[in-house]
């Protein structure tokens, strides 16, 4: 629904116009938009997939961790890592709505900032291979190692404290391997 959203309310004609169209003749840029408009369901199909990559991504951090320290079934990280994709739910709602009421678009890049993120305060400081690293640095992250640990602490009749350990030991190493790959890749094919 935010993709659909995304794409026709925020990503319009006129504002492909504005990003590329000057740098194309009339004719060009019709077809680009042909082009795009053409070929727009398949971005669709990649949400259940990036979706459940990020779900397998939590579940494979949690269970890494749990080799060494305690014992939880697949199931039940499982059923933790897709309860807790909730709180990203819930940023991307709130970020569309960020960007539809305050944010006046004028170019991708404007799109690409998560407004509840670090980024929003050094995007001019910092280089463009380290937007991804503090993109990431937000609140919605944080909310989510909190519920993690919430819901783990649900599932295994624990204290809260012990399974916030637990996951600032499991989850934040795979988070922070995944920034820097990201931001290594930035480097590397950065134009």
């Amino acid at each position: 629904m935010i993709a659909f959203y995304s794409q026709t309310y925020l990503l319009t004609d006129d504002l492909y116009r504005l990003i590329v169209g000057s740098r194309m003749s009339e004719r060009q840029f019709d077809d680009y938009l042909e082009f795009l408009h053409k070929w727009q369901w398949i971005s669709y199909l990649f949400i259940p997939l990036a979706l459940l990559l990020r779900i397998c991504f939590t579940l494979i951090c949690l269970k890494a961790g749990s080799f060494i320290t305690e014992r939880f079934t697949s199931v039940s990280f499982w059923k933790i890592a897709l309860q807790a994709e909730i709180v990203f739910a819930v940023g991307a709602v709130a970020g569309l709505l960020y960007t539809e009421f305050f944010v006046d678009v004028e170019t991708l890049e404007q799109l690409s900032i998560n407004p509840f993120s670090l980024q929003v305060f050094v995007s001019d400081s910092v280089p463009k291979w380290s937007s991804y690293f503090f993109n990431t640095l937000n609140i919605f992250e944080l909310s989510y190692i909190l519920f993690l640990a919430y819901l783990i602490t649900k599932e295994s009749k624990k204290k809260f404290l012990p399974s916030l350990k637990f996951v600032t030991s499991t989850y934040l190493p795979g988070l922070a391997l995944w920034m820097l790959l990201v931001s290594y890749l930035s480097v590397v094919f950065q134009p």
